[in-house]
């Protein structure tokens, strides 16, 4: 049977290939994976992205999210003092879809993203595993406990 991840890779890969690929990556593995893990792992290796993405608009405060899109805008640096009396930093994204836009906060080491040049106004970043939660500067979008913020193409 034929994975449904195949569909994302099929104007690439003939089904053959495909199925060969999934063999290559169980057995590189060790026979620790199963198939679907393996043809996520091809998918991903082909450029593809498994992750379902949703779309700005239809954000909603409480929920998880997985997004795709245009950094438009990043705010200075910020450093501050946390109440136990740690140094944190903080900086501020706009990420912009199709749909619409919104804020993306990165805190602490995922500042450094910035400071190292990797992540630069006009980037396509993919958001994965982040949280929603309403501010008063509209809704914000941070990357969850086991998130990610990956720069395509870096």
């Amino acid at each position: 049977m034929r994975s449904p991840l195949y569909e994302k890779v099929k104007d690439l890969l003939d089904a053959d290939a495909f199925e060969r690929e999934v063999d290559a990556v169980i057995q590189e593995w060790g026979a620790l994976l199963d198939r679907d893990a393996a043809a996520m792992i091809v998918v991903e290796r082909h450029g593809r992205s498994v992750a379902s993405f949703q779309r700005i608009a239809d954000l909603e405060e409480g929920m998880e999210a997985n997004l795709r899109a245009t950094v438009t805008a990043i705010t200075p640096i910020r450093t501050f003092t946390r109440q136990d009396g740690t140094s944190g930093r903080v900086v501020n994204l706009e990420l912009r879809d199709e749909s619409g836009f919104c804020r993306f906060v990165l805190w602490d080491e995922d500042v450094g993203m910035v400071e190292r040049g990797k992540l630069a106004v006009g980037a396509t970043v993919r958001a994965l595993d982040c949280y929603v939660k309403r501010t008063n500067f509209g809704l914000d979008v941070g990357r969850g406990r086991f998130g990610a913020l990956v720069v395509e193409g870096a």
